[in-house]
This record gives structure tokens, sequence and C-alpha cells, in this order.
């Protein structure tokens, strides 16, 4: 079975090659499991699928803009160039996934989590909320954070190293989480501001 290894996350990988995968134009039907197909275009825009699950999928270069994921279980997929700008995924499982160059901006995860390795790479999360979120075995690596918001999230364990913290609202949030030395000084920058401590020179 075919891995790939980000940082100390091992993930597995669809079984086939996107290219010998049949394509699926049309979102699944609620409680629907999809095996081993490929989703590409727009045709999941603004889709809403309920308790359906993904498994051997690949997502290249998708429009899901403003598409809700509502029960969904993810397996061993792969996301890579989608467009996920202000898409709600809420009650989400994920396994395996990776989310690779995707546009997850003003996107909503809440009550989303891991249940096995899942990695963000390259992706834009500005202003995106993550909420009541357990993303214990995840990691992101060179993602654009910029004003994205954590609400009762738990990383613990998550690896946030190679990626700017300073913007981030509910830094608390990332208790227990892995981070690398030169990462500290934003993360400070992101603390004072969440604290509204108001700095003045001493006397």
């Amino acid at each position: 079975m075919k891995t790939r290894t980000i940082r100390d996350l091992t993930i597995l990988l669809p079984g086939e090659d996107p290219a010998d995968l049949e394509p699926l134009d049309a979102p699944p039907r609620d409680d629907e499991a999809i095996a081993r197909r490929l989703i590409t275009g727009q045709a999941w825009t603004r889709a809403h699928i309920t308790s359906a699950t993904l498994s051997g999928c690949w997502l290249i270069n998708a429009d899901l803009s403003a598409m809700v994921f509502e029960s969904v279980t993810l397996d061993r997929c792969v996301l890579r160039g989608a467009t996920l700008i202000g898409a709600r995924l809420a009650d989400v499982t994920l396994k395996n996934v990776i989310f690779e160059n995707c546009r997850l901006d003003y996107a909503t995860f809440h009550n989303t989590r891991t249940t096995g390795p899942t990695a963000f790479l390259g992706c834009s999360l500005t202003e995106t909320t993550l909420e009541h979120c357990k993303l214990t075995q995840a990691a992101f690596d060179g993602c654009k954070l910029a004003g994205t918001t954590l609400d009762a999230t738990d990383l613990r364990s998550a690896d946030l190293r190679g990626n700017d913290l300073s913007t981030i609202a509910g830094i608390t949030c990332l208790r227990g989480a892995t981070v690398s030395e030169d990462q500290l000084p934003s993360i400070t920058d992101a603390l004072a501001r969440d604290l509204e401590l108001r700095i003045k020179a001493q006397v």
C-alpha cells in the first residue's frame, strides 16, 4: 500500500493513481459510500453532502466552494489544488487525508476530528475558523494562516512547524502542539493580542 511521510506522520494514499480512476461528476447522495473515484471541476460547487463516506478518492482542482460536508468521513483521500472557499465541514472525520495546495479561505470546520494522520500542505486558510475540532493527528506545513481563528479546538500533538502563527486568534488552543523555536516570537505576539495586553515601557 502506498504511503507518504510528512514530518512524523505516515499517511496511507489512495490505492490507484488518479489517471486510472473513473470520474465522478455528481455529488454523492445522503449515506452513500464512494470509493476509488476522481472528482474534478465544478460539479460539487455549493453541494450539500450528508453522512457520505469517501475512500480512496482523489479530488484534483475540484471547485468545492460554499459546499457543506455534514457528518462525512474522508478516508485515504487526497485533495490537491481544490477550492473550498466558504465551505463548511461539520462533524467530519478525517483519516489518512492530505489537503495539498488547497484554498480553504473563509471556510468553517466545526466539530471536525482526525482519527488518522491528516496533513495540510501549502494551503491557504485565511480567515478560516476551526471550532470545537480535535486535530490531534494533523500536520500543517507552509500554510497561510492569516486571521485563522481557533475556538475550543484541540491541537495537542499536532505539528505546526513551518507556518507563520503571528495572526492566529485563539492561540491558547496550541496547548500541547509541536512548534519550532523560531516560531516563539510570533506566538508571543499572538498571545499578547489575544490577552489584550497593554505593553508599556518600564519607568
